[in-house]
């Protein structure tokens, strides 16, 4: 039993240097696992952080690209309504000037009208002025050129 307890007296130091190295040891390892865990926790945390940055800027630049659109279509839509409208006020007024010139022709064809039944008329008239003359015996005088035809019977 001596040396066993010469034994034990021995290795109990070396068994406790054993064991605080081992601890010591276990303690770095761990130190450094989660340092290295916390570094890569910053790690993933810089790039959650630059790519909600990037998906910010995506989406600042996806918002000024739709709203450029949207201004886009509301510049198209607010020329076309106001070409629309231009249409149809010159529709309008094509119509009130084929309204008016419908009206003048009118007025224009009853003027003619009336134009060649005094004229007819007219010539009528001399006619029958002519034969009395002639019926009487007088002579009459020879018409001008322009209407000399139209007095011819």
């Amino acid at each position: 039993m001596a040396t066993l307890d010469s034994i034990t007296a021995a290795a109990t130091p070396v068994c406790t240097l054993i064991g605080v190295l081992g601890g010591g040891w276990l303690v770095t390892r761990q130190v450094n696992r989660q340092a290295q865990a916390e570094e890569r926790v910053a790690e993933v945390q810089a790039d959650a952080v630059e790519a909600q940055a990037e998906a910010s800027v995506e989406t600042a630049e996806a918002t000024a690209a739709n709203s450029a659109a949207e201004a886009l279509q509301a510049g198209f839509v607010a020329l076309y309504a106001e070409h629309r409208a231009e249409r149809t006020e010159l529709r309008e007024r094509i119509s009130a000037l084929e309204a008016g010139q419908a009206r003048q022709a009118e007025k224009l064809d009853r003027m003619a009208e009336d134009h060649r039944r005094w004229r007819d008329a007219a010539i009528r008239y001399i006619r029958i002025l002519r034969a009395q003359l002639a019926s009487l015996g007088a002579a009459h005088p020879a018409p001008e050129d322009p209407i000399r035809a139209d007095l011819e019977p």
